[in-house]
């Protein structure tokens, strides 16, 4: 994700639901997704020999021939911007492929340069599939901008603050960076000519994915949408109507401890009927039982005249 998105802090926007739309639903055009989605970053230009372009397969760099028509004094010897980029554009390796156009003459290395980091290095709110995987068409025009942004020495051109190319009319951006206020710093870019033609066909691509929609599908006010949280508890229904039940591991524990002590004395109690049983057939086996059958006939027992069998009470000894 290019450090463009830390336009963020330029900007208050309160939280709010990504509010995930087709492309198509969010920008009327080319012009809108490149003019809106990057916050003033770059402004959209038909003719093609006033505009950049964030891609290219010739073996010139074709933006070359822009700042030399558009910014003579400007100097592209050095990496304008300022945070994961190098001081100077210089030649990378075979390695160097996710941004390939810039190998010769790249303000970026190869670690920066490839697909995930350029996704991840500006963390999650800043993924660009947030509401759902893009097409590969659609994704790698976000690459692509991304590759621009890390590489490009044109770019730094259009420093916000201390850019060569700030038009002295201009009252948002300055020819100047000024360290000492808090307001300036060295990534952010403004109003950067890029061509239309390029802006389309990024539109097309991504026609029928998914995007935030928040301000206009600005990118760094979807940026300050938080991910919904998980709920901490959830309804379930009574005889008495709608309860909510929190959603704690508590009760968990408690019944889990519960169900540990039952078993517990269950086995203490087995334990000791097994015992119980093992030594009345010890004594059994010994001639001295524990428990005797009663003898009806002992001497000094009778049968009461008036009790019978059919009475159906046991005989008493009198």
């Amino acid at each position: 994700m290019p450090v463009l998105s830390l336009l963020l802090f330029a900007a208050s926007v309160t939280a709010q639901d990504l509010g995930c739309k087709k492309f198509t639903d969010i920008y009327a055009d080319g012009t809108a997704l490149c003019e809106n989605m990057w916050g003033g970053a770059f402004k959209v230009v038909e003719n093609v020999s006033e505009a950049y372009t964030m891609w290219f397969f010739d073996d010139v760099n074709p933006n070359d021939e822009i700042s030399q028509r558009l910014n003579p004094d400007g100097n592209t010897s050095v990496c304008n911007l300022q945070y994961f980029h190098k001081t100077l554009p210089t030649p990378e390796g075979d390695d160097f492929t996710e941004c390939h156009p810039w190998k010769e003459a790249s303000c970026c290395t190869a670690n920066v340069a490839n697909a995930t980091n350029l996704k991840i290095s500006y963390g999650e709110e800043y993924h660009w599939d947030r509401c759902g995987t893009l097409s590969p068409a659609c994704e790698r025009f976000f690459v692509q901008e991304a590759c621009f942004y890390e590489c490009s020495p044109h770019i730094g051109l259009y420093r916000k603050y201390g850019g060569s190319a700030c038009d002295a009319a201009d009252t948002q951006c300055s020819t100047v960076y000024n360290a000492s206020d808090s307001s300036h710093n060295t990534w952010q870019v403004h109003q950067m000519p890029i061509r239309k033609d390029y802006c389309d066909s990024w539109l097309v691509a991504c026609a029928n994915d998914m995007f935030c929609s928040a301000d206009n599908g600005d990118y760094f006010s979807c940026a300050r949408v938080q991910p919904t949280p998980e709920p901490t508890s959830f309804p379930t229904m009574s005889p008495t109507g709608p309860t909510v039940v929190e959603n704690n591991t508590t009760s968990d524990d408690s019944l889990s401890g519960g169900i540990i002590a039952l078993i517990v004395i269950l086995a203490v109690v087995a334990v000791g009927l097994v015992g119980l049983m093992c030594f009345v057939l010890c004594r059994e086996k010994a001639g001295k039982p524990l428990f005797k059958p009663l003898d009806e006939n002992k001497a000094g027992t009778s049968m009461p005249a008036h009790a019978s069998a059919a009475d159906g009470h046991r005989p008493q000894a009198v």
